[in-house]
């Protein structure tokens, strides 16, 4: 007896898998938008992000970049533009990833004052190895915020540090194949003026169109406060989508880390 092996050719002829694919991407961000609180305190904040992110080899093997631009429209009239270039990642060990870089971020603030951050950071991103497909990680960085105000010309500087505990998981059987879904989810904890100021949530999904295109949509709640002596309060949503895209095949699913 033959076997038809299943192979993207067979879903590219029938049309079955690929509507299948379809609703699972949709019921998927459906689910991330309900996942959204639907009673908001009067000070929370929403924004709406669009970002293009890279990936891109380098002459040395164990190197690799991933610089990235996005958009970011909040209420309250503030939009903010950010490139992060140069964005290095070592590959020390399929495992064990090492990332450093320059963000430089304009934010545009009628109600308040215009700025300009400029943000070296270095950073470390580890992976727990397992059969399953899926890519369990902790990725920690250290920033330096230098940020300017462009109305006043005055100047703060201060350091964070950022850990970010996350998750991907193949939503099909062909994990991480072309025409298929993913998931991801993530937490991140961060540290400034000596406490905790800010912890994020995120899920979302991602959809595989080739081996270098990649779409992911996400939605990220907000808990922040200014001081220490506060409690973290419910202080912003934020609705992002990111169209990824790699100038080598292969480089999508090295960056993302071992199985």
């Amino acid at each position: 007896m033959t076997v038809q092996e299943d192979d993207a050719s067979n879903f590219r002829d029938d049309p079955v898998p690929n509507l299948c694919n379809e609703f699972r991407f949709a019921l998927v961000l459906v689910l991330v938008v309900l996942g959204a609180p639907r009673a908001q305190a009067q000070d929370v904040k929403d924004d709406g992000r669009v970002g293009v992110i890279f990936a891109h080899p380098t002459p040395l093997d164990d190197f690799s970049g991933a610089p990235y631009v996005w958009f970011d429209d909040q209420t309250g009239s503030v939009t903010s533009y950010r490139i992060a270039f140069p964005n290095i990642i070592y590959h020390a060990r399929p495992w064990l990833q090492g990332w450093g870089g320059v963000l430089v971020t304009w934010t545009n603030n009628e109600p308040s004052a215009n700025t300009r951050e400029f943000r070296p950071y270095a950073g470390v991103k580890v992976f727990v190895p397992n059969s399953a497909h899926i890519h369990l990680y902790d990725w920690t960085r250290y920033e330096w915020r230098r940020t300017t105000n462009t109305d006043s010309n005055t100047i703060t500087r201060v350091w964070r540090f950022r850990t970010r505990p996350g998750v991907e998981f193949p939503l099909s059987a062909r994990a991480w194949q072309p025409g298929t879904l993913y998931g991801l989810a993530n937490g991140e904890l961060f540290v400034e003026h000596n406490f905790v100021d800010a912890v994020r949530v995120m899920s979302g999904a991602g959809y595989i169109k080739n081996d270098r295109i990649r779409f992911e949509f996400a939605y990220v709640l907000e808990l922040s406060r200014k001081s220490s002596s506060d409690a973290l309060a419910y202080t912003d949503n934020s609705f992002r989508l990111d169209f990824k895209y790699s100038f080598t095949e292969g480089l999508h699913h090295k960056e993302a880390g071992t199985e």
